[in-house]
């Protein structure tokens, strides 16, 4: 029975997907940093230095962007931070996002996942669990001590209320060595992990940057990881573009809209437009998503490939005509293997 609920969910979220690519090439994706309040201070992470925002949308409000970007045909609702599971409000927001029927998720340091475990398990298709390294080590890149502890001891407690758990591993300089520690833990946890190679921020974490080199060479590692049967999320195209530095057209407006804290719309890492695409406090989604500038910034990232991080990347590769076709019918299935391990 549980098997036939999930292809149906499987089916529904085919079928926004196909409206979406064929007519009308709107985003389905909602990802919203619903906080910028965060209790780690990671040496690579910009948000914790930034002056605390007083201006997050409120529950009310959060409620209202949910309820139009379902209608609007989104699939998918992500929640990030800072730390998300801060806000006393979390778990509700999630489960309303998964009552209308949304795909829902969160990225989270694990440190308040044990307490929430139960509810969390209920609500959030999958849980990202953001882990740098196997060892206390993870606590001093995070700046918090007993923050690996805490997220280990989160995801075995989710795991036993049945929630979905996925590891999230940035690498930079300050973890070159993390790759297989971090896969072989992924083995013994029984989840899967993806790896990311951190983003530079000027001013903040340009000296943890990865070379071209190192980048070429962690990300080979992680290819035969994969290939060697690690619980390596990331896709085979994904590993071979970091490696190779391949082409590919930017499909992140046609994907997913990034909502701020305030509620304002910007492109995510984008390395042409850093420009408010729009505020939902002054307007409403639709407005947004139907508007001169966000349509601008659709014109200016189709072509592009300067970004390297999954979160535009993969979702570009899968986005196009020729890779999704091709993704279809070439075994291992990808687009098969992709639903079966997300879902």
């Amino acid at each position: 029975m549980h098997g036939a609920h999930e292809m149906l969910k499987a089916l529904r979220y085919a079928q926004r997907y196909a409206v979406s690519r064929l007519i009308a090439q709107k985003p389905i994706f909602l990802t919203h940093a619903l906080t910028q309040q965060c209790n780690c201070k990671c040496k690579i992470c910009n948000v914790w230095r930034q002056k605390e925002s007083t201006h997050e949308l409120k529950t009310s409000e959060i409620f209202k962007m949910l309820d139009e970007a379902w209608k609007l045909n989104f699939v998918t609702y992500l929640a990030f931070g800072g730390e998300p599971l801060i806000r006393p409000d979390a778990v509700n927001i999630l489960k309303h996002a998964h009552d209308l029927g949304f795909y829902t998720s969160v990225i989270t340091n694990g440190t308040f996942l044990y307490s929430k475990a139960e509810e969390i398990a209920k609500t959030v298709d999958l849980t990202w669990v953001s882990l740098d390294y196997n060892s206390e080590y993870h606590d001093e890149m995070r700046g918090l001590k007993g923050a690996f502890n805490s997220a280990l001891r989160g995801i075995r407690k989710l795991k036993s209320e049945g929630g979905k758990i996925a590891v999230n591993c940035v690498l930079s300089k300050l973890n070159l060595d993390a790759a297989k520690k971090m896969a072989e833990l992924a083995q013994t946890l029984r989840v899967k992990v993806a790896f990311d190679p951190m983003e530079g921020i000027p001013g903040v974490n340009e000296e943890y940057r990865l070379s071209r080199e190192e980048c070429r060479s962690l990300f080979s590692e992680v290819l035969e990881l994969k290939k060697h049967g690690y619980p390596i999320l990331n896709s085979y195209e994904f590993l071979q573009y970091l490696i190779s530095n391949l082409r590919y057209s930017c499909a992140q407006p046609k994907v997913f809209v990034d909502v701020h804290t305030n509620g304002e719309i910007a492109p995510f890492w984008c390395r042409k437009n850093y420009g408010i695409l729009g505020d939902l406090r002054k307007q409403s989604l639709g407005e947004v998503l139907y508007s001169a500038l966000f349509e601008d910034f659709a014109r200016l990232a189709e072509g592009c490939s300067l970004c390297g991080n999954s979160s535009t990347l993969e979702v570009s590769m899968f986005y196009s005509y020729r890779d999704f076709l091709k993704n279809c019918f070439k075994p291992p299935g990808p687009v098969v293997r992709m639903i079966k391990e997300y879902l």
